[in-house]
């Protein structure tokens, strides 16, 4: 029986690793789709995604081997506090690939702005100041290229503000992965409460509400040690963008 324990605890993390590298492989290569149609790319991300996929499915694949082997007979409480962490893990690997896209475009995009010469051909801000080249060539008024230009520069900001927007939106939901395992702990606790009697035995049925409260306990903490600092990130992000906005900007008012 451990034997067989043993195997199956291989299987799901060789599973768990290989299933999250091909998923976060191929949103990172829609990510590039995306990128292309723009005339920018980020040419590693998708080993970058791979690789953040497959340490989340290891992890993902661990801990069910882990759950496995520590106790096959749990309630059924107490194994869905336990895919409270999955959903954590999964959930950060996923926001965690967007924030690097988004980061390293935000990064090239700062290098080729200060370059001498201008931004690149494959560059946001080079394709910001071609359309906005195009606008001074068609409009005379100052008036007239402003309010065309607000919508070019809408669309620009919005190629990366609009994934930083869902990705700060969707954060939100790891710390409530975190409270599905408290709920999941207190039924657990409150389970285990309720079936003490004279002729229950007091120290085991101590040991599994306490189980249920370590899980309870657990599960929040790993929500938020999983939340906060994918926040902060994404709130440095928010003002690197809103920096690069401002000097897209500028370009328009300098050469008005």
């Amino acid at each position: 029986m451990n034997a067989l324990i043993i195997a199956i605890g291989v299987l799901l993390v060789l599973a768990g690793g290989v299933s999250g590298s091909y998923l976060q492989l191929q949103r990172a290569r829609r990510m590039r789709r995306r990128d292309r149609s723009y005339e920018v790319d980020v040419p590693h991300l998708h080993y970058i995604g791979a690789g953040i996929g497959a340490l989340a499915g290891l992890g993902i694949g661990g801990l069910a081997a882990y759950y496995l082997a520590l106790n096959q007979q749990a309630s059924i409480f107490a194994w869905i506090g336990r895919l409270s962490y999955a959903l954590i893990i999964w959930a950060a690997g996923g926001h965690l690939l967007t924030l690097v896209h988004i980061g390293l475009h935000l990064y090239r995009e700062d290098l080729a702005w200060g370059k001498q010469g201008g931004p690149g051909r494959q560059t946001l801000g080079g394709r910001r100041l071609r359309l906005l080249g195009q606008l001074r060539g068609e409009h005379r008024h100052y008036i007239d290229i402003k309010s065309r230009d607000e919508e070019v520069l809408e669309e620009l900001v919005g190629f990366l503000g609009d994934p930083l927007t869902h990705v700060r939106r969707d954060l939100t939901r790891i710390p409530l992965y975190g409270y599905l395992g408290t709920v999941c702990g207190i039924l657990l606790t409150a389970q285990e409460l309720s079936q003490i009697d004279e002729a229950t035995q007091t120290f085991k049925a101590l040991s599994a509400m306490a189980d249920g409260l370590v899980l309870a306990f657990k599960t929040t903490l790993v929500g938020l040690l999983a939340y906060l600092p994918l926040r902060k990130v994404a709130d440095y992000l928010q003002l690197r963008l809103a920096t690069q906005e401002d000097a897209w900007t500028r370009a328009r008012e300098a050469g008005a």
